[in-house]
C-alpha cells in the first residue's frame, strides 16, 4: 500500500509498504480522507514529537472498516469510523482521573506509532467512533481538529453575549469562528491573522472583524491565541480585559520569556486548552452529520499521497494561500 513517510526535516516521501495486518482484538480501516494537522508541520520543520524515522505519518482521518478480528464487538466491516488518535500511559494522574489530554505520556499515531497518512491502518476497536452512514465523509475528516475547538469553546465558556478575538487564522482558528457562532451564538468574533487569504475566508465563515491586527486599545473579555509565536502571545495578553480570560490552544516551536506581572496584575485567567476528550470527538462527529457546522469552505485542496511533498510545501509556504489539505484515497 501507499503510505507517507517521515525521514527528516523537510523530507517527507511517499513509498510502497506493507499493508498492516488485522490482529484478532483489532479493526483493519480503509482510509477515504486524511488531513494535515499543524502539528504534522511542527515534525516537518522541526522534527517534535516524532519517535521512529522513518514513521507513517498523520493522525486525522475518516475510513471504512474493511475487516474485524474475531474478537472484536461492535463494529462490523463497511461500517464508518473515525478514531481517537491519542496514545497514553493508562498510569499517570491524568489517565487515572479519566482526562487522557492530559496523560503526562501523551503521544498520537503519526508520531509514536504508524499512523493514517497511508490506505489502510490498524486500531484497537476502542479508539474507534462511529460515524453515521449519511453523513458527508469528506467532512467528518475534520471531526478530530472540530474536536479540539469544542474542547477550546467548552473551556472558554463561550456564550450569546460574548464579544470575543481569535489571535491566528489557520484551520483551528477558522474551525472556531464556525463554533462559536454556529453552536455557541456569540455575539461578535474578532479575528486577526497574516494571511489575506485565511482573513478573507473568516469572513465568509462568520468572522465580524479581519485584519491583521486588533482594533488598537480595544479589550476583550475572552481571547483566544493559536498562533503560537511570541509576538501573538503578547498581543493576546494586551488586547485580554483585567480580569478576563486567555485560552492558549498553541504548540509554540520556540522559548521565549513572558512577563507574568502583566498577568498578575490583570487578575488574567490563563486556560491551556490541549486536545480533546473523547465525548469532544463523538460531538464533533455528530455536529457535522446533522448539519449544524459545514466545515467545508475549509478545505483548499486534495492531494494523492504520492502528492504528499507538494502537499506539504503548500501548507508551509510563508503567504498561506491554503487553509485544510487533505489526501483523498477515495475512489
Amino acid at each position: 500500500m501507499k503510505a507517507v513517510r517521515y525521514y527528516g526535516i523537510q523530507d517527507v516521501r511517499c513509498e510502497e509498504i506493507a499493508k498492516p495486518q488485522c490482529g484478532s482484538g483489532e479493526v483493519l480501516i480503509r482510509v477515504a480522507y486524511a488531513g494535515i494537522c499543524g502539528s504534522d508541520l511542527h515534525i516537518y520543520n522541526k522534527q517534535m514529537f516524532i519517535q521512529n524515522i522513518p514513521e507513517t505519518m498523520g493522525h486525522e482521518f475518516v475510513g471504512i472498516i474493511e475487516e474485524c478480528g474475531a474478537e472484536v464487538k461492535g463494529f462490523k466491516p463497511e461500517d464508518r469510523v473515525i478514531a481517537n488518535p491519542m496514545v497514553t500511559c493508562g498510569e499517570c494522574e491524568g489517565c487515572r482521573k479519566g482526562l487522557p489530554n492530559t496523560c503526562a505520556e501523551l503521544g498520537f499515531i503519526g508520531e509514536v506509532r504508524p499512523g493514517c497518512f497511508a490506505e489502510y491502518i490498524v486500531l484497537e476497536p476502542e479508539a474507534l467512533i462511529p460515524v453515521p452512514k449519511e453523513a458527508d465523509l469528506k467532512q467528518e475528516a475534520l471531526a478530530e481538529p472540530l474536536a479540539v475547538v469544542l474542547n477550546l469553546c467548552e473551556r472558554a465558556d463561550l456564550c450569546p453575549e460574548d464579544e470575543i478575538a481569535i489571535i491566528g487564522a489557520g484551520p483551528i482558528s477558522l474551525l472556531t469562528i464556525i463554533a462559536a457562532k454556529s453552536i455557541y451564538g456569540v455575539k461578535s468574533v474578532y479575528v486577526c491573522g497574516r494571511s489575506a487569504m485565511r482573513l478573507e475566508l473568516a469572513g465568509r465563515v462568520g468572522a465580524d472583524y479581519v485584519d491583521t491586527v486588533l482594533p488598537e486599545n480595544k479589550k476583550f473579555d475572552k481571547v483566544i491565541e493559536i498562533a503560537g509565536r511570541e509576538a501573538t502571545f503578547n498581543m493576546a495578553v494586551e488586547h485580554t480585559q483585567p480580569n478576563g480570560t486567555l485560552c492558549v490552544v498553541s504548540i509554540f516551536e520556540d522559548e521565549f520569556i513572558v512577563d507574568l506581572n502583566l498577568l498578575v496584575a490583570s487578575q488574567i485567567r490563563f486556560i491551556g486548552c490541549n486536545a480533546y476528550e473523547r465525548r469532544h470527538l463523538e460531538d464533533a462527529v455528530r455536529v457535522i452529520a446533522e448539519g449544524k457546522v459545514d466545515v467545508t469552505p475549509l478545505i483548499s485542496a486534495e492531494y494523492d499521497l504520492a502528492e504528499c511533498a507538494k502537499a506539504f510545501e503548500a501548507l508551509n509556504e510563508k503567504d498561506k494561500t491554503v487553509a485544510k489539505i487533505l489526501f483523498s484515497m477515495s475512489d
